[in-house]
């Protein structure tokens, strides 16, 4: 990493908790960005041999508060996710809490938490994870409308051996109740949500941000039969409000900034690798692009930091910005802009009218 980036990534690390909108809240796990150590004591071997089973086990969560305090939280223990829990040989977990137990503690308020784990033994496997905690970082630079994520340095220690464990980076993900919270709105489960419904500066945002990291593994309009809206997003909107609804995207394993030995864009889409971006905003943003495309450039050092940690290994730093600059010299060239997005949205180029809730007459959803 060379002097410039480590430079970028501590100023940014500096102010961006401070900076960062809705920061206030009643979850101190995720008020600050020092990495948390922590030790995870288990059947480990158990629950990576059971993984698809998704079995439970009794744990023990172990860490040492801000005043210095050891302490030491029950946990249950399972696997999570789909494709991951196929192709990793460790399976990303959630962590679930006795209330009781971390009432006045540095995890209060957390019921359970997604953890994201190092899914391959190889040096590459560590990019990964730094690589897809930059990108959640990345859109708490642009929203407020975006999971907040606390690193960890955790220590796997089997309960069924005696061996002294190993330390591998992770990270955890804010829950959707306190992301809600933290944002006025709550998460809302409609079967799906139609683009007069969406904040549309948001979900160009959004889009835009997509592009940026070449993620095409998401749904914005609905989810998995039966599931509701939407694949790899959260629709969050404001108590008893229909319109200016938000899509908070997660899960970035698939995107072409990370690049995963098993990543593979969708057999429908007209790519044939994560590295290929694809726009997939719809023709109605195509006004509101500019403003994003400014907004992106505004912020261009402040993702860079976020996106590229300094201990990700030197060579997948050089592709990453290679990729990210890639982005940038394509949206700021009239023609590369036109080709590239504007020309390959989806959609009608307008919102469809629908009947005001004030006046009996039709008005352009804005």
């Amino acid at each position: 990493m060379n002097w410039k980036l480590k430079t970028a990534y501590s100023a940014w690390a500096a102010v961006f908790w401070a900076g960062l909108p809705g920061n206030a809240s009643s979850a101190p796990l995720f008020d600050s960005e020092e990495t948390l150590d922590v030790v995870l004591e288990a059947p480990i071997r158990k629950l990576v041999r059971q993984r698809k089973k998704e079995p439970k086990f009794a744990g023990t969560l172990s860490y040492t508060e801000p005043s210095g305090e050891e302490r030491a939280l029950a946990v249950i223990v399972t696997t999570r996710g789909r494709s991951r829990l196929e192709m990793c040989d460790f399976p990303p977990l959630k962590l679930t809490f006795n209330p009781d137990e971390t009432r006045g503690t540095l995890f209060e308020d957390q019921r359970s938490l997604k953890l994201v784990t190092k899914c391959m033994r190889t040096r590459s496997g560590t990019d990964w994870v730094y690589l897809e905690l930059g990108i959640y970082r990345a859109f708490n630079v642009i929203t407020e409308n975006s999971f907040r994520a606390r690193q960890l340095n955790i220590t796997y220690r089997d309960t069924d051996s005696s061996g002294r464990g190993r330390v591998q980076p992770a990270f955890i993900l804010e829950p959707d109740r306190q992301l809600g919270k933290r944002t006025g709105r709550e998460r809302i489960r409609p079967p799906k949500v139609d683009p007069v419904q969406m904040s549309t500066r948001e979900m160009t945002n959004n889009l835009l941000l997509q592009y940026l990291i070449g993620n095409t593994d998401f749904a914005v309009k609905r989810g998995p039969s039966g599931e509701g809206c939407c694949h790899n997003g959260r629709v969050f909107a404001r108590p008893g409000e229909q319109r200016d609804w938000i899509i908070v995207p997660f899960d970035f394993d698939q995107s072409g900034l990370i690049n995963t030995n098993y990543a593979l864009p969708d057999e429908r889409l007209p790519i044939r690798r994560v590295t290929s971006r694809l726009y997939r905003g719809f023709c109605w943003q195509n006004e509101a692009l500019p403003e994003s495309i400014g907004l992106f450039n505004e912020k261009r050092a402040e993702l860079e930091a976020a996106l590229i940690s300094p201990d990700v290994s030197k060579g997948r730093t050089r592709r990453a910005q290679k990729f990210i600059d890639r982005f940038y010299s394509t949206v700021n060239d009239p023609q590369e802009l036109q080709e590239q997005l504007l020309d390959k949205c989806r959609g009608p180029d307008s919102l469809p009218l629908r009947a005001s809730p004030v006046s009996a007459g039709f008005v352009k959803t804005p």
